[in-house]
């Protein structure tokens, strides 16, 4: 009968907690953000808002060097 040895074991176990955890998390953030009204949801559309914005600045102020590559 083969035996496991206790570092399988913990990576075993520490796999299924981690697979459990982030489930869990994904079906707590599913339900907060479909909430219209939800906190949640709010930060995470200004956070995205925030990130477009940004890169779209930064691809204005150079666009002068990447604009001779797209003709």
């Amino acid at each position: 009968m083969d035996k496991m040895g206790k570092p399988e074991v913990q990576a075993i176990v520490k796999d299924e907690i981690k697979k459990f955890v982030n489930d869990s998390f994904e079906k707590e953030m599913k339900k907060s953000l479909s909430k219209s009204n939800s906190p949640a949801r709010g930060e995470v559309v200004t956070i995205i808002k925030n990130a477009l914005e940004s890169v779209y600045k930064m691809l204005w102020v150079k666009r002068d060097f990447w604009k001779t590559d797209i003709r």
